[in-house]
């Protein structure tokens, strides 16, 4: 993985800096035992497109076309296939930034420590099948997910058949994964990033205000995507990004590649971060390991309203009667916005999430 200045030169607070390197020293030292990335030993990564037919509903036909990427390094035979799902006004790109010669893939890091990885465009999204909006619901989208991981597992992708899978989701790919893994039982590990419960009072009272009918979008105006939603031009840089983490470029590309939801997913997902009772939420019903990672500066969960994110501790003490009581792992990368995967801190994040992996299902 590129080596780059994790730490950026205008910003000098003590404690920031601290907490970073402590993280950088503490995964550095476990991230080093994962093949390929300690050696640079890696082959050329080989990519192919899939088109799936998968349900969004449960029991529902498997008449909706989901494109997805199947990635691996030249030269390896991966048992293991990490599973990469982007959240709401997302898609693959999140997990593939064209940036830097993929400096800001997740996808190139995870495959270079031997994993392969198949990442994919939610239903609704992307290159997938736009149904009706009244029609998308985040149990279908578990359905949708658990079907990709079945055809995974039986060699229906690429003719390879995976012994183990591990899920990861960003942001409301977060509620996904939770959720067709807490149902369906069939995944070895899952990675929740950006997706905790709770959030911010600001977020709670202007969600109306960022987000806007698809049809108003210059982006996606005269498509006929009614009853989708996007974000209003402009505010992603101040809604998934820390100024001290990222930059003009990735703002300008996470702008140009945003994408939809649902409208049925907002409550869905309001649904879903505030559970009648912590013991009522998915997320306890897991039995895979599960490792839970936040930004110190989402804006969505941290602050006012949500959650202290200081530290992995401060979490874990407001987080943990959501999620089982054995097997969880929280983790906070400082100073990082909503999309951890669009931060400078990116390398980081990989690092924590690999390291994780590596510990619970190897390549």
């Amino acid at each position: 993985m590129p080596r780059r200045n994790l730490i950026p030169s205008h910003h000098t607070g003590r404690v920031w800096r601290a907490g970073l390197i402590a993280l950088v020293i503490a995964t550095t030292s476990i991230f080093a035992a994962v093949p390929g990335q300690a050696t640079g030993s890696v082959g050329k990564l080989e990519c192919t497109e899939h088109v799936l037919h998968v349900r969004i509903a449960d029991p529902g036909p498997a008449d909706y076309s989901l494109w997805g990427q199947l990635c691996s390094r030249r030269g390896t035979s991966p048992k293991t296939v990490q599973v990469l799902v982007p959240g709401g006004t997302y898609n693959h790109v999140y997990w593939d930034l064209p940036y830097r010669n993929g400096s800001y893939s997740y996808v190139r890091a995870a495959t270079a420590a031997g994993y392969a990885t198949f990442n994919f465009d939610r239903i609704g999204t992307g290159k997938s099948e736009h149904p009706p909006f009244d029609t998308l619901y985040l149990a279908g989208e578990a359905t949708a997910l658990h079907d990709v991981i079945s055809a995974l597992r039986s060699g229906a992708v690429g003719g390879h058949k995976f012994k183990q899978v591990i899920v990861a989701g960003h942001s409301y790919g977060g509620f996904v994964v939770v959720t067709e893994a807490a149902r369906y039982r069939d995944v070895d590990g899952v990675i929740s990033v950006g997706s905790l419960h709770g959030m911010t009072d600001v977020v709670r009272d202007g969600i109306g205000i960022v987000n806007h009918d698809a049809n108003l979008d210059p982006k996606f105006a005269g498509l006929g995507y009614d009853g989708y939603l996007t974000t209003v031009p402009g505010v992603r840089g101040r809604l998934y990004h820390d100024p001290r983490t990222s930059n003009a470029a990735i703002v300008a590309l996470d702008e140009q590649f945003k994408d939809l939801h649902s409208a049925n997913l907002l409550p869905e997902s309001f649904a879903y971060l505030f559970p009648p009772t912590p013991a009522d939420a998915i997320s306890r019903q897991l039995t895979a390991p599960v490792l839970a990672l936040i930004g110190g500066a989402d804006f969505g969960f941290c602050g006012a309203g949500g959650l202290d994110c200081t530290s992995a501790e401060t979490v874990r003490e407001q987080e943990a009667p959501y999620w089982p009581s054995r097997g969880t792992t929280f983790a906070v990368i400082p100073a990082t916005g909503h999309s951890l995967h669009e931060s400078t801190t990116e390398p980081i994040t990989a690092a924590v999430m690999l390291a994780w992996s590596y510990t619970t299902a190897r390549p």
